[in-house]
């Protein structure tokens, strides 16, 4: 009986940035927040974003569902799903759980799938820097001097417990011959 459009949305909209004003300075809200004009700052809204054709943001921008049709020059955060449609570009990060791409939209920079994963991955990378940067200083000549007293310090092996390198090869040989008298597997070591 009734139809559903498909870009349907019950959104209570708390601001509108029109296609003449130009903000210089962060944004935040609470609900929805679509900007048409230019933007020179962080924007961030607990609700939608929607960033117009007409619009261009040059700072963060972070909202629960955000669509780009416009520019945007900075990271992008997005709590659910991020569309970026035909009309829009952005040059920067991308991090959301639901990602749409339209084909002739433009997007340069990296792009993280899953919020969660995406700040244990961060977490992880400082740590491991954060130990590197305290186990050796970078440019530290000492350190280097270390590893090669301990490199000198290593004993050079036994000679009876090396075997000759010919003696791995016959050993190799000796396999194969034993397997190929009682028929197993013929063909699986050809020679």
């Amino acid at each position: 009986m009734f139809k559903k459009q498909a870009n349907q949305t019950n959104l209570k909209m708390s601001s509108v940035i029109g296609a003449d004003m130009v903000i210089e300075g962060n944004i935040k809200a609470k609900d929805t927040v679509r900007i048409e004009g230019k933007v020179t700052g962080d924007v961030e809204t607990d609700g939608a974003l929607i960033i117009s054709a007409t619009a261009a943001i040059k700072g963060n921008a972070k909202g629960c569902n955000v669509i780009v049709g416009g520019f945007l020059e900075g990271d992008l955060t997005s709590g659910g799903k991020t569309e970026v449609l035909s009309t829009g570009k952005i040059v920067g990060n991308i991090n959301t759980k639901k990602l749409v791409v339209d084909e002739n939209a433009e997007f340069q920079g990296k792009c993280i799938m899953n919020e969660y994963m995406g700040a244990q991955i961060l977490t992880q990378v400082e740590s491991i820097q954060t130990q590197l940067e305290e186990a050796a200083p970078v440019g530290d000549a000492p350190a280097k001097e270390e590893e090669e007293k301990d490199a000198e310090d290593v004993p050079p092996p036994e000679e009876g417990n090396i075997p000759p390198p010919g003696d791995i090869v016959n050993q190799d040989n000796n396999f194969r011959k034993n397997h190929e008298k009682k028929g197993k597997r013929r063909n699986r070591y050809p020679k």
